[in-house]
């Protein structure tokens, strides 16, 4: 089926109209800050995909890290399109500091410093203090590409400098670097260098500058606000951020936008261009490029009421608000979130429909206040809702149905898509099509009972990548 027949058959307000942010972003070239959630149920999750194997859940709340399900392929297919950088250079246990950077001269160690109250970048830190336990809720969708405890300590040598480097895996726009800054803290000078170490090029950048870059800011609650700081400037061929604060220590996510992506040898050094000027180490806690995320938090057994923490327990675990929970982590409003409606759940709770509707309103409003208080309901990310199957013995077999079908909840997911304004794929009235006109086995469409098979998922994720590629 060509994409024209699909689109007029299963699909509901997929136009430039009906997903302004990502239009928006494509059109004004805005390649950086981009987060996209995926939320679902164990369909999400990949379960009955192939290659799964998964016997007991990695947590309820995130998918197994080997998986081949739709929200997997659709991950690895926009990394690859994107070209988003491959991980970050965070300090944290797993070590990647002590791999990502080069010490060329200077004093370093690393030490351990508890993240202080709760730092003004929202979503760039990992589980800490009393939220440390949500790392083993969301396991490690809540800290990849986060700063955690670890600090690694940049000091002058005895000529009163230090230079570090970094060789960067791809193309970057912006760099993000989580610093503590107070008393003895020191200036922290970041440029580009050829790679063989002979000097800097284009002024201290790989490429013609764009005007008006680069430009340093730091990160509050998803917003780029000016440096209070004073001391953070832009020189000719590099940038100075400024980690000395005479008072308490403070927890800073400095972000320099260079306008327009660059890869080369990122060099960060104390003393090159300060001569006369107050010397100090820097603490840093991490650096991230872009801060570009695509993320599955799907979670088996839950009903979208139970997301939000309706009062009644999932399948796996007692009430909690997850959805809040997660967004913790989430450093700006989502831009796109795909939510894979979790219909087998609801039909088996019988969540009345309306409920149904009204916990999908509440997940929607959520989502799109992120980070976003000011524009409200009106503003934030776009959302993509679609179905998938329902149980094979109901939906293809001959046992009974309870009072609410699932078409019911098919139908009141369409509806409430057409209501609120946002994209809808019905997968579900798809695949019934393909197993009644089209003459398909429906064992093929099923692992189990309740779960896509590997054909299901490979064609759901396809459909997803083509979906999204069109909108994005």
């Amino acid at each position: 089926m060509d994409e024209r027949e699909f689109l007029s058959n299963y699909a509901v307000n997929l136009t430039a109209a009906h997903f302004p942010a990502v239009t928006n972003r494509r059109r004004s070239h805005h390649a950086a800050d981009l987060e996209i959630l995926l939320l679902g149920d164990s369909h999400g999750w990949g379960q009955g995909s192939p290659g799964y194997d998964c016997v007991a859940p990695y947590t309820p709340h995130m998918p197994a890290p080997y998986n081949q399900g739709f929200y997997a392929r659709l991950r690895r297919h926009l990394i690859a399109k994107y070209d988003w950088y491959p991980d970050d250079v965070a300090n944290r246990e797993c070590g990647y500091f002590a791999d990502g950077i080069e010490t060329v001269r200077g004093v370093y160690h690393r030490t351990t410093v508890d993240i202080n109250g709760r730092p003004p970048a929202t979503g760039f830190y990992a589980p800490y203090g009393a939220d440390a336990a949500d790392a083993d809720t969301f396991g490690y969708l809540v800290q990849d590409n986060k700063f955690g405890r670890d600090v690694w300590v940049i000091g002058p040598d005895n000529r009163g400098q230090a230079l570090c480097h970094i060789d960067m895996k791809a193309h970057a726009r912006k760099v993000y670097i989580g610093v503590i800054a107070g008393i003895s803290g020191g200036r922290l000078e970041v440029f580009f260098q050829r790679r063989d170490g002979s000097g800097s090029n284009a002024a201290g950048r790989l490429y013609r500058e764009r005007a008006g870059y680069p430009t340093v800011t730091r990160v509050e609650r998803g917003m780029h606000v000016p440096d209070r700081s004073g001391g953070s400037c832009v020189l000719q061929d590099r940038v100075v951020l400024d980690t000395y604060r005479p008072d308490a220590d403070e927890e800073v996510v400095y972000c320099i936008d260079y306008g327009q992506k660059q890869q080369g040898r990122l060099c960060l050094a104390i003393g090159d261009a300060s001569d006369g000027v107050r010397m100090g180490s820097v603490r840093l806690r991490g650096i991230v490029f872009d801060a570009c995320a695509v993320r599955n938090f799907s979670m088996g057994g839950h009903t979208v009421g139970q997301w939000l923490g309706d009062g009644t327990a999932s399948y796996h675990d007692a009430s909690a608000p997850h959805l809040e929970q997660l967004l913790a982590y989430v450093p700006f409003t989502p831009t796109l979130t795909l939510i894979q409606a979790p219909i087998v759940n609801e039909y088996l709770g019988q969540t009345p429909t309306e409920a149904f509707q009204e916990h999908l309103g509440q997940v929607v409003r959520m989502l799109k206040r992120h980070l976003n208080e000011a524009d409200g309901a009106g503003g934030g990310g776009d959302i993509l809702l679609f179905t998938t199957l329902g149980d094979k013995r109901i939906c293809y077999g001959n046992e009974p149905s309870a009072t609410i079908r699932y078409e019911d909840y098919w139908r009141a997911a369409r509806q409430f898509a057409v209501r609120s304004g946002i994209g809808f794929v019905d997968f579900a009235a798809y695949f019934r099509d393909l197993a009644g006109q089209g003459g398909l086995d429906p064992e093929f469409l099923y692992d189990d009972a309740t779960h896509p098979s590997p054909f299901v998922n490979e064609c759901i994720g396809n459909r997803l990548a083509e979906l999204v590629d069109l909108v994005m």
